[in-house]
């Protein structure tokens, strides 16, 4: 039924480009796409036990709510903040350690620069300007796959880790300047060609 696209599009969510616009000065809004997604959790012991091939291991998750917001484009960044900071210490990490990260990233002019303003706080923190941290985000290549972006964009960082590249941010010609400003004494990057990452320690 269309009834949700034009709820969605009559109140501006939606992008009339057809495209998200991640990172852009051009970001107009996000486009729904449709998609699955599925990975097979194990743990490690059952995995170290049955000799099996594992992609990926979890180090650290949490889970949070946006509390109290503005709107559904406009999320909360300090409820951001402290889903960041709960995730890296359940992972035993720094912000400064993480050299990657596929960000919600929907293409929209005021989320995604809220996004990177928490980002900045917590990742940030004690990073050195040789060591930047590289973005991405899978909406600009799919769309917002809504219940599914979340495994999608799961997907697309394991393969970022395994390949230790970092695809180019599609449309990405300009950031967009409420990014800038909140990420001007941030190492950060966002590719538009292929990026080669750092290696995994103890590879």
């Amino acid at each position: 039924r269309p009834t949700s696209h034009r709820i969605y599009a009559t109140a501006g969510m939606t992008s009339p480009t057809g495209r998200c616009h991640t990172y852009d000065a051009t970001a107009d809004g996000y486009v729904r796409g449709e998609g699955v997604g599925c990975l097979v959790l194990k743990r490690v012991e059952d995995v170290l036990a049955a000799d099996e091939l594992s992609h990926a291991m979890v180090l650290g998750v949490s889970v949070k709510n946006d509390g109290t917001s503005a709107s559904l484009t406009a999320p909360n960044g300090k409820a951001q903040e402290k889903l960041l900071r709960a995730t890296l210490r359940d992972a035993g990490l720094s912000g400064e350690e993480v050299d990657y990260i596929e960000a919600h990233g929907t293409g929209t002019p005021l989320g995604d620069p809220i996004e990177m303003s928490a980002l900045a706080a917590v990742m940030g923190e004690d990073r050195d300007d040789d060591r930047p941290l590289v973005m991405g985000s899978a909406k600009a290549n799919i769309g917002h796959l809504e219940p599914a972006a979340g495994i999608v964009g799961l997907i697309k960082a394991i393969l970022v880790l395994q390949h230790e590249e970092a695809p180019p941010n599609p449309l990405l010609e300009k950031i967009n300047p409420k990014i800038a400003a909140v990420t001007k004494d941030f190492a950060v990057r966002f590719p538009t060609t292929l990026e080669l990452l750092r290696p995994l320690v103890g590879k």
